[in-house]
C-alpha cells in the first residue's frame, strides 16, 4: 500500500507539472493506453485539477499551428484560464476603447485597462470587476478584446499605455502566414481533455458568495452602446498600380506664378479620344469581376439600397480619385489641407450620384467657396490647365470590359460634365472675361474639340456661345427712374435744413446701394491677401470711401453754421437721418453720421449740444458702433436685416479677414483650405444683400447728395482744417457764454 501511494503521488505530480512537448501531442496515442490510463486514474482516485487545461479540446495538426497568443474567445458555459485563479471568472478582456457612464450599474473603465468578466448576457452586456477590486458592473462586449491567460499575464507586465500596441503587434505576428510541414500520418492527431461541467446559476452564485466577491448587479435594459468610428484618415490604395499623372505636373506644383501667358509660350492643346466600348479588348490578365461582389451582395441583403450604400462608402479601386493620399480631413469630414492637384480633383470628381444628392450642398459650397478663393494659392494657368488634364484622365489597366463601362459611366463622363459645369460658373459667376480674358481664348480652344459623337459636345457648344454673347454684350441702358410723385421742392438753394430727413435717407440708402452691388468676392479676398490698392478692387475702395465723404460732410454742415441755434438743428437733422437710416437697413450711412457726430471736433461743441433736443436717441445710436465684443450689437442688428435690402457697414467684416490671414497659413506644400473656408463665409455675409436693392425713387435731393460728396474726392487735409474750425466755434461759445453769465448778473 506504502508503495502503490508513492506511485499515486509520484504519478499525480507528473500530471500537474510536467510540461507536454509538441511531439508529444502530436503523437496519437492508442486506444489500449487510453483505457489503461483512464483505469489507472480510477484506481488511484487522482485528481486533476481542471484549470490547468483549456475547456475545450486542442487540436495539432499542420493547418492549425498550437500557439498560445491567439485570441480566445469567452465563453459563458466553460472557464478559461486566468490568472486570478479563481472559480467564477471567465476570462480577462482588454479595454480597446474609453467607456464613460453615469448608470451605477455600468462600470466605466479606460482603454488599455485588464478586467476580469464574471458573467455575459447574450444581449452584448457582460459583467466585470478590476483586479483587485470588490466592485461588479456591466461593461459592453464591443469595447473589450478577449485574452488567453499567457497574454493577460504578459500584457500585465507592459506599460499600460503600451498594452493595446503590443496586443495588435502579437496579433499580427500570430496571423502571419507560415509555411506547412508535411507530416507522415495522413490525419490530424487530436489530444482531448475532460470537459469542465457547466455550472447552473446556483452553483455560480455559491462561487461567488465562497470567494467573498458581491453579486453583479441586474442586466442593463439600456441601448448597447457601440465604439467610436476610427479617424477619417487618408490612405493610399494598395490594390493597384498608381496611375499616370497629369501631363506636366511638375509645372503646377512649382511654386512660382507664372504671369499671362503668350501663344508662343502655352502648352498646345492635343486632340481629344472618344473612348468606346472597343476601346479595351479583354486582356486574359485582368482583375475579378465586379459583377460578381455585386451579385452576392443582393443576393444576401435581398435589396438594392445595401449595394448602392457599399459603393458610395467604398467604390472599386478604379472609382477612386487619384490623390486622395494629398487630402487632409478631420474625424467630422471637414477638409483641412490639400496640394493644389488633389483639390482641383476633389472639385470635378463626381463618382458616386447617390452620395452625391445626400451631401449637394457641401459640395455645392466647396465649388462656390474654390472658385472665390483659388487666386490665392494658384494662377488661373494653372487651373485651367489641372482640369483639362483631369478631362483627358486615361483609362486604369487591366480592367475587364464591364469594369470599364462602370468607369465610363460612373467615372469618366460625370467628371468630364462636372468639369464642363465648373467652367461655366468660373466665366458667368466668377468673372473669367474680366479677371483673365486670355483664358477665355484657350477654352473655345478646348471645347472646340470636344465634337460628336461625344455626349458633352452640346454644352461644350452652349459655353463658346456663352463666351460669344458675354465677349460682344453691351451693358444695358440705364432705365429712367419712375417719376417721384411727392410735391418737389421749389428750390433747395443748397439749404440742408429744408429738406425733409426721411427723403435724405432714402437718397443716401440709394447711393450707396450702387456701390455697394460692384464690390465682388476677389475684391474683398484681394484686400485681405494684399493689402494694396490695385485695379481689381476699385469697387471695394470707392464704397469704402463714401463712409468718409459721408462723415466729413456732417462736420463740415456743422461747423459752418454760425448762429448756435442753426448748430444746434443741424445736430438734431442728422440724427434723425442717422435714425431712418437704420430703418432703412442702411448701416454704412448710420455709421458714418454716427462717428461724425461722435467725433471729438463736434463733441466739444458744449453750448450747442444744451440746444440739441435728440441727445437719447444719439445715444441709442451709439450702441451700434460700439467695437466691444466684435460689434455684437452691430452683427446682431445686420443678421436680422440679411435678406432684406440692406447697405452693411463692412470695415469690420475687412478687418476679420485680415485676422484670419493672420491666424492660418499654407504649410509644407499644402493649402488651408481652413483659411479659405473662413475668407468664403465672411465675404458671403458682407456681399448676400447685393440680391435684395431697394425699391426706392431717385429725386433732386440725389444731385443735391452728390454735390455736396463730390467736393470731398480731392482735400486731403480736412482733418486738420476740421480741428482749426470747431477751434474757433468753441471759442465763440465761450465767449457768448461769458457774455450771458455776465448779463445773468446784471439782471438782465
Amino acid at each position: 500500500m506504502v508503495v502503490m501511494a508513492g506511485k499515486a503521488l509520484l504519478f499525480s505530480n507528473f500530471t500537474r507539472f510536467t510540461p507536454i512537448s509538441t511531439s508529444t501531442l502530436a503523437r496519437p496515442m492508442s486506444a489500449s493506453a487510453t483505457i489503461h490510463s483512464q483505469a489507472i486514474r480510477q484506481l488511484l482516485h487522482l485528481s486533476i485539477d481542471p484549470q490547468i487545461y483549456s475547456s475545450s479540446s486542442i487540436q495539432v495538426s499542420p493547418d492549425s499551428p498550437y500557439t498560445s497568443s491567439s485570441s480566445p474567445s469567452c465563453d459563458s458555459t466553460g472557464t478559461s484560464p486566468s490568472s486570478s485563479g479563481s472559480d467564477s471568472m471567465i476570462c480577462s478582456v482588454l479595454c480597446m476603447h474609453d467607456f464613460i457612464s453615469d448608470d451605477e450599474a455600468h462600470l466605466s473603465f479606460s482603454k488599455n485597462e485588464i478586467l476580469d468578466i464574471i458573467k455575459q448576457e447574450e444581449s452584448g452586456w457582460w459583467a466585470a470587476m478590476r483586479r483587485g477590486g470588490d466592485t461588479i458592473a456591466w461593461i459592453p462586449q464591443a469595447f473589450v478584446k478577449p485574452l488567453e491567460r499567457k497574454m493577460a499575464e504578459r500584457l500585465l507586465n507592459v506599460r499600460e499605455g503600451l498594452r493595446i500596441y503590443e496586443y495588435e503587434a502579437e496579433q499580427l505576428y500570430v496571423s502571419a502566414p507560415i509555411s506547412r510541414i508535411p507530416y507522415e500520418e495522413g490525419h490530424t492527431s487530436v489530444l482531448s481533455f475532460p470537459n469542465v461541467p457547466e455550472g447552473n446559476a446556483s452553483q455560480n452564485i455559491s462561487d461567488q458568495r465562497r470567494s467573498g466577491r458581491p453579486y453583479p448587479p441586474p442586466s442593463p435594459a439600456t441601448p448597447m452602446p457601440q465604439p467610436p468610428p476610427p479617424n477619417i484618415l487618408p490612405t493610399l490604395s494598395t490594390n493597384k498600380s498608381t496611375p499616370p499623372t497629369p501631363k506636366q505636373l511638375d509645372t503646377f506644383n512649382s511654386p512660382q506664378i507664372r504671369g499671362t501667358p503668350s501663344s508662343a509660350t502655352r502648352r498646345p492643346l492635343p486632340p481629344l479620344v472618344t473612348l468606346s466600348e472597343g476601346s479595351v479588348g479583354n486582356d486574359p490578365f485582368v482583375s475579378p469581376d465586379t459583377k460578381r461582389r455585386d451579385e452576392k451582395i443582393k443576393k444576401l441583403t435581398g435589396c438594392d439600397e445595401a449595394l448602392a450604400f457599399l459603393n458610395a462608402v467604398n467604390p472599386p479601386w478604379y472609382l477612386k480619385p487619384r490623390y486622395t493620399d494629398k487630402i487632409q480631413i478631420d474625424a467630422e469630414g471637414k477638409l483641412i489641407s490639400g496640394t493644389r492637384i488633389a483639390l482641383v480633383e476633389r472639385l470635378v470628381w463626381d463618382i458616386i450620384p447617390s452620395a452625391k444628392n445626400l451631401r449637394q450642398n457641401v459640395r455645392d459650397n466647396y465649388e462656390r467657396m474654390f472658385l472665390t478663393t483659388f487666386r490665392t494659392f494658384m494662377t488661373p494657368d494653372d487651373l485651367f490647365d489641372m482640369l483639362v488634364d483631369i478631362y483627358r484622365m486615361p483609362y486604369p489597366e487591366n480592367l475587364t470590359e464591364s469594369e470599364f463601362d462602370e468607369w465610363r459611366d460612373r467615372c469618366l463622363q460625370p467628371t468630364q460634365r462636372h468639369i464642363l459645369v465648373v467652367f461655366t460658373m468660373w466665366l458667368e459667376e466668377y468673372r473669367l472675361l474680366e479677371e483673365e480674358p486670355y483664358i477665355s481664348r484657350r477654352l473655345m480652344e478646348f471645347l472646340g474639340l470636344i465634337k460628336q459623337p461625344s455626349p458633352l459636345a452640346a454644352p461644350a457648344q452652349g459655353i463658346i456661345d456663352a463666351i460669344i454673347r458675354l465677349t460682344f454684350e453691351t451693358s444695358p441702358q440705364a432705365t429712367s427712374s419712375p417719376t417721384d410723385r411727392r410735391k418737389k421742392h421749389k428750390s433747395l438753394k443748397n439749404e440742408l435744413l429744408s429738406l425733409q430727413p426721411s427723403d435724405v435717407a432714402e437718397q443716401l440708402a440709394l447711393y450707396e446701394w450702387k456701390y455697394y452691388i460692384k464690390i465682388t468676392p476677389q475684391d474683398c479676398i484681394t484686400q485681405a491677401t494684399q493689402g494694396t490698392c490695385t485695379r481689381s478692387k476699385a469697387a471695394l475702395t470707392a464704397f469704402c470711401s463714401t463712409h468718409d465723404k459721408v462723415a466729413a460732410w456732417v462736420t463740415d454742415t456743422i461747423l459752418n453754421n454760425h448762429l448756435l441755434s442753426r448748430r444746434s438743428d443741424t445736430v438734431d437733422f442728422w440724427i434723425k437721418v442717422a435714425e431712418k437710416c437704420r430703418n432703412l437697413n442702411n448701416f454704412a450711412s448710420m455709421s458714418a453720421i454716427i462717428n461724425a457726430l461722435s467725433s471729438t471736433v463736434i463733441k466739444r461743441l458744449s453750448l450747442t449740444w444744451l440746444h440739441v433736443g435728440r441727445r437719447n436717441t444719439l445715444e441709442t445710436l451709439l450702441k451700434y458702433n460700439e467695437p466691444s465684443g466684435g460689434f455684437s450689437a452691430y452683427r446682431q442688428l445686420h443678421l436680422h436685416a440679411i435678406n432684406a435690402p440692406c447697405v452693411p457697414f463692412i470695415g469690420m467684416y475687412l478687418t476679420e479677414l485680415v485676422h484670419i490671414k493672420d491666424q492660418y497659413s499654407d504649410e509644407a506644400g499644402r493649402v488651408s483650405m481652413v483659411q479659405r473656408q473662413r475668407w468664403y463665409d465672411v465675404v458671403m455675409i458682407m456681399l448676400q444683400s447685393q440680391a435684395n436693392p431697394y425699391n426706392i425713387v431717385e429725386n433732386d435731393t440725389m444731385k443735391f447728395i452728390q454735390n455736396n460728396l463730390r467736393g470731398w474726392t480731392a482735400t486731403k487735409d480736412w482733418q486738420a482744417k476740421f480741428w482749426s474750425k470747431s477751434s474757433e466755434v468753441q471759442k465763440s461759445e465761450r465767449e457768448k457764454a461769458d457774455i450771458r453769465k455776465g448779463l445773468e448778473k446784471a439782471g438782465f
